[in-house]
């Protein structure tokens, strides 16, 4: 795999599209391609690039105080860009990145406002996705794949723990250190699952206990119904028959009295066509009637006209007895002077009474006075009577007139014949009324025998009626009966009216009570909501599902800390392995850089508490990193303590570099120049044990002098055989052992140029003139 091309557009000073082409390697060399020219005109851009798109974060390491400012900024004759993209292109034919394409490309875009995006062959994926990809590759942004300005000597100042990264990747171990990550991560992940999966259990558990007590509650319920439906069975199937027997037998009384009523029914018509004979009779009775009240009539006009004879002769007579009256007495008017004589009488009674009574002092003196008062008034009655009334004086007889006489005489005649007439039509009366006293005998006699017969006859409907009413009574109960046994019974009340056990054992009475026990014990359990028997199938469900995935959570567990324990194996074996190889090329490296001298790498393993420091139940946070394998006094020199007991947890990497003629004790005393070296032979000693398909070196040969210059530009051609090199340099010899050349230069706008040369198609073309002028 090698890196084919890189484009950049709006990436720091390269504005517009830039593209950067690699040859293909040869059978001697990966290549190198050198980048040049004159300070600040974007070199180290490219350098920045590639970091970046591999996945670089930190944008103090990209030259940058925010993610933004890698996006162009704009100058005076030309406008910022709107977003920042570099792209590279890797040749993947020999498929050591597992991807299944021959050409994996890897961008970068981010925007002004902060979005960014990443790409793998125009495909969006997470910036963790990359990360792996790289770290299957045995390479990344952070690694020693991109070595920056300054970044030669970072190595050497960093702490063993950072410097432990670099070997890390080196080893290779990377892919196997962020699948150890992924499963510390799952393995948190896992515990924290079973921790809410356990705090779920804990929470469903007393929900299911009290569902699963509902749940028997209800199943008791289901017991008890169904008790309850087949004691009703019996019992409601028992009154049915019960019922059913009595209305047959009501009914067959019915039917036997309305034969018995048929039969009567003739007897009451006869009757009531006698009684409509009879009322015929009765029709001809009062036209009887009327001759009766003809012969009363008749009776009444003859009284009358006695009553009147004998008011005339009471009449004549009284005239004839006035006559004869006023003949024996002659009334005598009373004289004037005796009207006045007493008249003054009256008037000194009178005033004598007035005297006593004024003269009267008390009022029993008062009262002394009525008499003479009742004597006025006694005279004064006898006066007025005198006066109305005067004396009767005797006379001669007088005789009567002829023409009254003979009418008196005429008026007797015809009272005798009257009282004649009147006897005669008492007679007749008297016999009509024997003879319909007869006939009415003989009518109520017949009217009795028929009141016989209607009265057998509403005997018998009364009692049909009563039967009838009975009947009607037992309907309605057979109603009332059916409607409760739908209600008790449902759809089961037809079947209970029909398949009736007549020889169960039990008593109505019995079943009722069972009944009314049942239905007691169902209220006791109260009335339980049918949901609940799903509900508690939801939370069994999902409180099996929970202990299905507690039970799978502690597989996962065994699994992951399997998988922990073979990574953490892998990455020891392989870690060391790598480590003693880049140990041993780090000290050949070192030797050829300085021409002797003596560098070393130490592993600092963990050191574990002091047993006497250490109490019970505590551990102790305090860690001190010691060398692996060096003695006590190597140990000092790096100042730090040697412990009793050295851990298998490696945490760090210590250099020990010793140039020939000095003695070092830290590698903070070294030279510029010196630290640049060791930095070149530790770095050339990792691609020796572990070449990336590139490698990345901005101006790592700038403090070298032309002497060291020309011995890193050896090493470099030789580890080309193994890495395709893109180096930003001055440095002549460098320029020399490249093969193409990229010269980069400033815009007046202010962005970045580029200019490219083949330095073997200018070797092949000066060795071909070489040659001419040979021939010539």
């Amino acid at each position: 795999m090698y890196l084919q091309k890189v484009e950049m557009i709006g990436f720091k000073s390269f504005a517009e599209k830039t593209v950067l082409e690699f040859l293909p390697p040869s059978n001697k060399s990966k290549g190198i391609t050198a980048i040049v020219g004159p300070n600040g005109s974007g070199k180290s851009n490219v350098a920045d690039a590639l970091r970046w798109v591999l996945g670089e974060q930190s944008a103090k390491l990209l030259r940058g105080k925010k993610a933004e400012d890698v996006i162009f900024s704009g100058s005076e004759k030309r406008a910022r860009s709107g977003f920042a993209e570099a792209t590279i292109y890797l040749n993947n034919e020999d498929g050591k990145v597992p991807i299944e394409y021959s050409e994996v490309t890897i961008t970068r875009r981010i925007y002004r406002d902060g979005e960014s995006e990443y790409l793998i062959n125009k495909t969006k994926v997470r910036l963790t996705d990359i990360q792996l990809l790289l770290a299957q590759a045995q390479f990344g942004a952070r690694t020693y794949a991109v070595v920056g300005q300054g970044m030669a000597d970072a190595i050497l100042v960093a702490s063993p723990a950072e410097r432990k990264d670099y070997f890390d990747e080196a080893a290779g171990v990377r892919q196997f250190q962020l699948k150890r990550n992924n499963a510390v991560s799952k393995l948190d992940q896992t515990r924290e699952n079973l921790n809410q999966a356990d705090l779920l259990l804990a929470e469903i558990e007393p929900r299911l206990r009290s569902l699963a007590r509902q749940v028997k509650r209800l199943e008791d319920r289901d017991r008890l119904e169904e008790e309850l439906h087949a004691v009703s069975h019996q019992y409601y199937g028992r009154l049915w028959r019960e019922l059913k027997a009595q209305i047959d037998y009501r009914q067959g009384a019915v039917a036997k009295l309305e034969e018995a009523w048929k039969g009567k029914e003739a007897v009451l018509q006869e009757a009531q066509a006698e009684l409509a004979r009879l009322a015929g009779a009765e029709e001809t009775a009062a036209k009887q009637d009327d001759q009766l009240t003809a012969l009363q009539s008749e009776y009444e006009k003859l009284v009358e006209e006695k009553s009147r004879l004998r008011s005339r002769e009471m009449e004549i007579r009284s005239q004839m007895e006035i006559a004869e009256q006023v003949r024996k007495k002659t009334a005598t008017v009373l004289p004037l002077s005796k009207i006045i004589e007493t008249v003054g009488e009256v008037g000194t009674k009178q005033g004598t009474a007035i005297d006593q009574l004024r003269s009267a002092g008390s009022l029993d003196e008062a009262k002394a006075t009525v008499p003479a008062f009742e004597a006025v008034r006694a005279s004064a009655m006898t006066l007025r009577d005198r006066l109305e009334r005067p004396a009767v004086e005797e006379t001669a007889p007088v005789a009567h007139d002829p023409a009254v006489l003979k009418e008196l005489e005429g008026v007797r005649a015809a009272l005798v014949a009257i009282d004649q007439k009147t006897r005669a039509a008492q007679a007749n009366i008297a016999d009509y009324g024997r003879d319909e006293r007869t006939k009415k005998s003989q009518f109520f006699q017949l009217q009795r025998g028929l009141q016989e017969k209607i009265n057998s006859a509403h005997e018998l409907e009364r009692q049909l009626g009563n039967e009838r009413v009975e009947m009607a009574r037992l309907d309605t109960r057979r109603e009332a009966l059916e409607m409760e046994m739908g209600t008790e019974l449902g759809e089961r009340a037809e079947h209970a009216k029909q398949s009736y056990n007549p020889t169960a054992e039990g008593s109505t009475e019995l079943w009722a009570t069972q009944i009314q026990r049942l239905k007691y014990n169902l209220n006791l359990i109260g009335g339980i909501d049918p949901e609940v028997m799903k509900e508690y199938e939801e939370t069994k469900s999902r409180h099996e599902y929970l202990l299905g995935q507690v039970t799978d959570l502690k597989a996962a567990l065994a699994d992951l800390d399997k998988v922990i324990t073979d990574l953490d194996t892998t990455i020891k074996q392989r870690s060391e392995a790598a480590f003693r190889q880049i140990n041993r090329d780090f000290d050949r490296f070192f030797k050829l850089l300085f021409g002797g001298g003596n560098a070393e790498l130490v592993q600092m393993r963990e050191e574990p508490p002091e047993e006497d420091e250490a109490k019970e139940g505590e551990i102790s946070n305090n860690r001190i990193l010691a060398p692996s394998g060096v003695p006590a006094k190597a140990g000092n020199q790096q100042g730090l303590k040697m412990p009793h007991g050295v851990s298998d947890q490696i945490v760090g990497i210590d250099i020990i570099a010793c140039p020939p003629g000095k003695k070092i004790k830290n590698i903070a005393m070294l030279s510029g120049g010196e630290r640049t070296l060791v930095s070149i032979a530790l770095v050339c000693s990792i691609l020796v044990s572990n070449p990336s398909p590139f490698v990345v070196l901005d101006e790592m040969d700038a403090a070298l002098d032309e002497n060291n210059a020309d011995k890193y530009a050896r090493i470099v051609a030789e580890l080309a055989e193994q890495t395709q090199f893109i180096i930003v340099t001055h440095n002549r010899y460098t320029m020399n052992r490249a093969n193409v050349l990229y010269g980069v230069t400033m815009r007046e706008d202010g962005t970045s140029q580029l200019l490219s040369v083949n330095l073997d198609e200018v070797n092949t073309l000066k060795n071909q003139n070489q040659k001419q002028k040979v021939a010539v």
